[in-house]
Order: C-alpha cells, then sequence, then structure tokens
C-alpha cells in the first residue's frame, strides 16, 4: 500500500467513496462534488493542517486516511479527555470489494508511518466492530467508551477511545 497526498483531482474519488453504504454509515460526509469540495478544499489550500492522504494498491485509490495533532482540535479533544500533545488519525477503506482483505489494517500501519512519533488516539464510534478490529490489530489498546462531552458535528452515540502508546 502507498500514500499520497489527497489532489484536487481526487475529490471525486472521494465523493465515490462517501457515497459507499459501508462508508457513509461510519463517515458521515456528504457525498456531492460542492459539499467533498467544501470539507476537503481547505485542507488542499493548506488552510487546515490536517494531512489527507489518498491510499493506493497497485496505483488504484483504495481509501483515504488523514492524521492531525488533536491540540488543533482543543474542543474535541478535551471533550473526549485525550491528553494534550497527541495524535489523531481517520481512515477508510471505499469499495465494499477491498473490504474484508487486509487493506484496513495495512491503512491503518501505513498512515501510522506517516505520523509523528507521539502517541495516537482514535475515536470510531463504538458499534463500528471493523474499525475496532483494525485498531487492535495495529497494537491500540480500548482505554474507554463513552459519549463524547461536546457538541459534535457526528450522530449521537458511545465512542470508543483508543490510544497506541508510542
Amino acid at each position: 500500500m502507498r500514500l499520497r497526498l489527497l489532489g484536487e483531482d481526487d475529490l471525486e474519488t472521494l465523493g465515490g467513496f462517501f457515497a459507499a453504504p459501508h462508508v457513509a454509515r461510519w463517515w458521515h460526509q456528504d457525498a456531492a462534488p460542492e459539499a467533498v469540495a467544501a470539507e476537503y478544499g481547505p485542507l488542499l489550500r493548506g488552510e487546515d493542517p490536517t494531512v489527507v492522504l489518498l491510499a493506493l494498491v497497485e496505483d488504484r485509490p483504495v481509501g483515504l486516511a488523514q492524521w492531525y495533532r488533536w491540540d488543533d482540535n482543543p474542543n474535541e479533544r478535551d471533550g473526549y479527555g485525550i491528553p494534550a500533545g497527541t495524535v489523531g488519525i481517520d481512515y477508510l477503506i471505499g469499495h465494499p470489494h477491498d473490504c474484508d482483505r487486509g487493506l484496513g489494517t495495512a491503512l491503518v500501519a501505513a498512515v501510522l508511518a506517516a505520523t509523528p512519533p507521539l502517541p495516537v488516539w482514535v475515536t470510531p464510534e463504538a458499534a463500528n466492530e471493523p474499525s475496532r478490529r483494525v485498531l487492535e490489530k495495529n497494537g491500540f489498546a480500548l482505554m474507554a467508551v463513552k459519549q463524547c462531552q461536546v457538541e459534535s458535528p457526528f450522530p449521537e452515540g458511545p465512542t470508543a477511545l483508543y490510544r497506541l502508546a508510542r
């Protein structure tokens, strides 16, 4: 698996990923082209410090990963009770036929290799068992299952807090 920075030409691919039911269930991103451009345009222009990466297998886009410093999102960091000086990641496999083939596990390993060597905290929805299995295969430990204590754009429900100490 290879990761490269997301580019303007990748937004249509991203919209396709977000429209897939197995992604939409957990990612909560409008797949309409204008919504994808509005969300990811600032990232592409460097207006947001989140690093967004397209995952490729043999030059075929298979997923998305992004990493950020939790300190850049202090309201959410504090709402989850995540310590300062840590990194967060998000990830998805875009096509159903690429699921259950080990690509999610490889994607998380690849994005971890691209992040600073700081502790990593990840907050999948507690009901997202596939994501939780991927984290556990990559050495993450479940720290808690709880509600975020701040207003969030994501659906209400318990969140699983995972940590990778490094």
